[in-house]
């Protein structure tokens, strides 16, 4: 005589092999879309107080998540940025052929915490010498692309 308890183990292991089976036969739903990636810079406050606060509101746990909730709706795919002392560069990706100005729109009205979030990020942003003071990024023009063997540009 099967135990009750024998039977409800391999009904799950049972249960488990389809699923497992399912998951594994099942296409992988995520195509590769082309992304445009741009490159932009700024400097920051020359303050090591200010480096620290910058740091920490762009860590994993300190980005707001109306800014996350932002790039997802915008479209953004991938964000870096970089720091040394002052200098900062971002390299942030989005689908290829994108609208920019709905792309935009949508990343300013994805939240309200948005509006705050960028005020206080040109509180302690500072353009580049030489560039209108109001523009705090600048966008960065590629000059050397190497790849795969290849030099692309």
């Amino acid at each position: 005589m099967r135990s009750p308890l024998n039977s409800f183990l391999k009904g799950v292991a049972s249960l488990l092999l389809i699923i497992s089976l399912f998951i594994n036969c099942t296409p992988n739903s995520t195509q590769s879309v082309p992304l445009t990636t741009v490159v932009m810079m700024t400097n920051l406050v020359p303050d090591s107080a200010v480096y620290h606060f910058y740091d920490s509101l762009h860590s994993s746990t300190g980005v707001w998540p109306g800014i996350k909730k932002a790039n997802e709706m915008s479209g953004i795919k991938d964000i870096k940025i970089y720091r040394f002392e002052d200098k900062v560069v971002m390299e942030y990706s989005y689908p290829e052929g994108t609208d920019l100005a709905k792309m935009d729109s949508l990343y300013l009205s994805a939240d309200s915490s948005v509006k705050i979030w960028n005020q206080m990020m040109s509180n302690l942003q500072r353009a580049l010498p030489g560039v209108d003071s109001t523009k705090k990024w600048s966008k960065m023009n590629l000059i050397h692309h190497y790849s795969n063997g290849n030099y692309l540009k």
